[in-house]
């Protein structure tokens, strides 16, 4: 049975899809693990940033939930050597009709049964809110990585998040657990990143990663590349970071 993970934030541009594409594809290149990464965020950057042509989809995510193909029929594989479930906006102009389905919440968990002896890794990455998409990735994970960027208004989101996931638990009886707290887009050489790092430490504690992923500008440009960040800058800072990050996951 695979692990379950959900990259999770309501905030947008925390890291969140570029975590959940790299942590994948570091996965695979030093540990051998077979990774599927399902993209329930309907901005579909994790398919994208490893390659995959978005837009050109056949079948997706969208169509899975809707019971109209399978899991394992909206597959792709990239060269990275992780499997993506895609998406795009078209998952979004579906949210109302799959909303209304039977068991709206567990759709994502009853796919994921089709596949889950497959892979020893499954990655949900998250749109950035708490509406059906969200929901059904909390609901189908058995924890949850949670990227903070190094804000003021990254550390006052955190509330919202616990809110949301007590909630899944207390009101969908699902017991998900925090992985840990992901410190995004640090900069050392910054009074504030180095104030919210240590604002998290002290909330999350030893539920913090001891991973910091750095602001660099080749985290940004690697998605463009259609590669992870190991292909596009193998010795660089954010290279090493998530290799670090990859380590520590390996390790829960």
């Amino acid at each position: 049975m695979a692990h379950k993970l959900a990259v999770f934030n309501m905030k947008g541009g925390v890291g969140k899809s570029t975590t959940a594409y790299n942590l994948a594809a570091g996965l695979v290149k030093f540990h051998r693990q077979r990774v599927l990464i399902v993209d329930i965020d309907p901005q579909g950057n994790s398919a994208a940033s490893l390659g995959i042509q978005i837009w050109q989809l056949e079948t997706q995510l969208k169509d899975v939930l809707q019971r109209q193909a399978s899991m394992q029929n909206a597959i792709v594989s990239t060269p990275s050597g992780v499997d993506v479930v895609p998406s795009n906006i078209l998952l979004a102009e579906e949210e109302i009709p799959i909303s209304g389905l039977p068991g709206r919440e567990l759709l994502l968990r009853k796919a994921i049964a089709a596949v889950d002896d497959q892979y020893d890794y499954i990655l949900i990455d998250c749109p950035p809110n708490v509406g059906v998409f969200a929901v059904n990735a909390l609901m189908a994970a058995e924890k949850v990585i949670i990227p903070v960027d190094m804000s003021y208004l990254g550390l006052l989101g955190i509330q919202g998040i616990e809110r949301a996931l007590s909630l899944v638990r207390d009101y969908l009886d699902h017991p998900i657990e925090v992985a840990g707290a992901l410190a995004t887009r640090y900069d050392g050489r910054n009074n504030l990143s180095k104030e919210v790092l240590a604002s998290l430490k002290e909330h999350f504690g030893d539920r913090m990663f001891a991973t910091q992923i750095p602001e660099t500008v080749k985290l940004r440009e690697a998605p463009s590349h259609g590669q992870s960040i190991f292909e596009y800058e193998p010795s660089g800072t954010g290279a090493k970071a998530y290799q670090s990050l990859v380590n520590e996951v390996i390790a829960l």
